[in-house]
């Protein structure tokens, strides 16, 4: 992409639980990925991966509110890598560090 990686706020366990006008972090954080990945099935494909390396071990019939802590972290890894780059192997290479 080349562009300045976003800012993400941090993913707390309660913003799979809790409803507000602002759109939460993670739904940023999910749409970037799937950007990232390319859109469509692709960008889907990119961000299924990209949260499993980041700690995301549930299938997609797995709500975050199920196991929010989990999914928080695996949030907040990728919100630190996506601090530093959004090119897609670099992204994923970090991942799994």
């Amino acid at each position: 992409m080349g562009s300045v990686p976003r800012q993400f706020k941090e993913v707390n366990a309660d913003d799979f639980t809790r409803f507000s006008k602002e759109q939460p972090s993670y739904v940023l954080i999910e749409q970037a990925l799937n950007e990232i990945g390319g859109g469509g099935n692709n960008g889907v494909a990119f961000k299924k991966e990209a949260l499993g390396a980041a700690g995301w071990k549930y299938g997609k019939l797995i709500s975050y509110g199920a196991h929010p802590q989990t999914a928080a972290e695996a949030f907040n890894k990728v919100r630190e890598v996506l601090s530093q780059t959004e090119e897609r192997e670099d992204v994923l290479s970090r991942l799994k560090q």
